[in-house]
């Protein structure tokens, strides 16, 4: 592949809608450039924080982590959804392997 990957505009998970947006002004406010809101079943990404513009892969990456949190809730692992050390680890190898598929 070695290419861009699509962040969709939602998903399913267990039969649950998840949807994806971008909130540029939601997550300088909030002093994040990503998050997974449980509740609500969304994915906040940004393309640009404090002023400066999100880099591609960084925003890919931040993709795949909050992805992970939204899987572990959904499979009731509330004790691995927290552990941000475990969701990042997780979210680089499968972010490595959709970079490095042929």
């Amino acid at each position: 592949m070695n290419g861009s990957i699509i962040i969709p505009e939602s998903f399913k998970l267990n039969k649950k809608t998840i949807r994806v947006i971008v909130d540029d002004h939601y997550c300088t406010e909030n002093g994040f450039v990503g998050e997974a809101d449980f509740t609500e079943k969304v994915i906040t990404l940004c393309d640009k924080y404090a002023g400066k513009r999100i880099k591609k892969p960084e925003k890919e990456k931040t993709y795949y982590h909050e992805l992970i949190h939204m899987i572990l809730d959904s499979m009731g692992k509330h004790n691995l959804k927290y552990n941000e050390g475990f969701v990042e680890e997780f979210a680089q190898r499968l972010y490595e392997y959709e970079k490095t598929k042929v």
